[in-house]
């Protein structure tokens, strides 16, 4: 056995060592019922970081962070990056052949399990639990793994399945490009509701409309991920509904309805030319933000859908955004647009930053430590960076380097021990660790 190997046979043993004291302990305090549904696993566990997309972790990056590794993917990559509570990295690809879905160790980058998966799943992100177990959907299905990659159970959907997100405990929401929504029991895929279908007769063949979740068209009945507010039990959705002429808000409960549980609509809301991108709900549950597609951010209520503020954004960008819990927005502008920082005054948004000499490529994430971290482009060659910026005023707080990197970024994850994992579009990961532990 060679040195390395004795070290990585040396850590699965402590893990699994601490993963029985853990357990023992656990059994030892509780009253002999263990709770073992599926939650989301701690930090970057989804699209957008958590249930409300919103972007945001309350995790505090450590001051020497570097950058630990760097791997390419084989292929484009289109869809966020996910994390498992150890920071190990979920990654989707458009790869022409071999593994499209790969999990990266977070200490070197070597894969954990990468699997080949159908044709047409790349914009999904996968949902990891607590157990570091992938969700993720393909053409006509959707598919539980275990950490190992081992498929668990596989579930029959119509259309392909959009980045899934947890509403409570061992359910898991998937919803998909021809209308349907469905909630699932995370152990065997079993119906835990009967599912809702928001299209009459759709299509056969899974991959019909697909085209048209790209671009938002009337063929993807649902082209981004849903916003979940797990307290008031409500799941919000960019919504085409068959015939219409743009899309809309569309807010749905999956809260109990006397002695049993169903997924009933609440309210809808149009907005200029339809919606753009995922919508995103506040840490209170009360505002739902999303993009219309005359370059506006739009506040809504979540309670009924009425439009609280609208803000012209001067274009949709990327159609996402990063929001804090005390109402910070980043919008996700076109590539090269300057960095924004917004905050939500109750009837107004107000502008709070405007780094004009910083060209953004991507989705910004905020984090505890007051800061935010967003890829810019830099100097003539146009090369990627790494850049936290402080979310009251602005100043540039550190810069960290992405050695060969162009394109654009498809997010920053954010580990539950602050790391970092960054994706770019050309088909590369970009991992950073502290000093100490590289």
């Amino acid at each position: 056995m060679t040195q390395a190997a004795r070290r990585r046979m040396r850590a699965i043993l402590r893990t699994a060592v601490l993963g029985a004291l853990t357990a023992l302990i656990v059994a030892s305090c509780s009253d002999g019922h263990l709770d073992v549904r599926s939650v989301p696993a701690a930090g970057w566990s989804s699209y957008g970081g958590n249930n409300a997309n919103s972007n945001y972790s309350f995790a505090r990056p450590p001051a020497d962070l570097e950058l630990s590794w760097t791997r390419p993917t084989g292929g484009p990559v289109t869809s966020p990056v996910t994390l498992n509570g150890g920071g190990d990295v979920v990654v989707s690809a458009r790869t022409p052949v071999g593994c499209n879905f790969l999990v990266l160790d977070s200490r070197a980058g070597r894969k954990n399990f990468c699997k080949r998966m159908a044709d047409g799943f790349w914009g999904n992100a996968a949902v990891v639990d607590q157990f570091s177990q992938p969700y993720i959907g393909e053409p006509g299905r959707f598919l539980a793994l275990t950490g190992g990659g081992a498929i668990r159970w596989r579930k029959d959907v119509a259309g392909v399945p959009t980045s899934a997100k947890f509403v409570g405990p061992g359910h898991v929401l998937v919803t998909t490009s021809l209308g349907q929504v469905t909630i699932l029991n995370s152990q065997n895929g079993d119906l835990a509701m009967p599912q809702a279908e928001l299209w009459s007769a759709p299509a056969a063949d899974p991959l019909t409309g697909l085209g048209d979740c790209v671009s938002g068209g009337p063929g993807c009945a649902i082209s981004a991920p849903p916003a979940v507010d797990w307290a008031h039990q409500r799941l919000f959705l960019n919504f085409f509904p068959q015939g219409a002429k743009s899309s809309q808000v569309k807010a749905l409960s999956y809260a109990r309805q006397g002695d049993h549980q169903a997924i009933t609509d609440q309210w809808a809301t149009d907005l200029p030319g339809g919606v753009v991108g995922p919508p995103t709900v506040s840490a209170d549950g009360k505002t739902v933000y999303a993009f219309s597609r005359d370059g506006r951010i739009n506040a809504l209520d979540a309670s009924n859908g009425a439009v609280k503020w609208t803000h012209d954004n001067g274009g949709y960008g990327f159609g996402t955004m990063s929001v804090s819990p005390d109402g910070l927005i980043i919008p996700a502008g076109t590539i090269g647009a300057p960095l924004v920082i917004l905050r939500d005054a109750g009837d107004r948004a107000e502008e709070v930053v405007r780094r004009d000499d910083l060209q953004t490529t991507g989705l910004s994430s905020m984090t505890a430590a007051g800061t935010a971290w967003t890829v810019v482009r830099t100097g003539a060659d146009q090369n990627l960076e790494l850049m936290e910026i402080d979310t009251r005023s602005g100043a540039t707080e550190r810069t960290l380097p992405m050695p060969d990197a162009k394109g654009f970024a498809t997010g920053v994850a954010v580990s539950p021990t602050g790391r970092l994992a960054v994706a770019t579009n050309i088909g590369a990961v970009y991992y950073y660790s502290p000093k100490s532990t590289s």
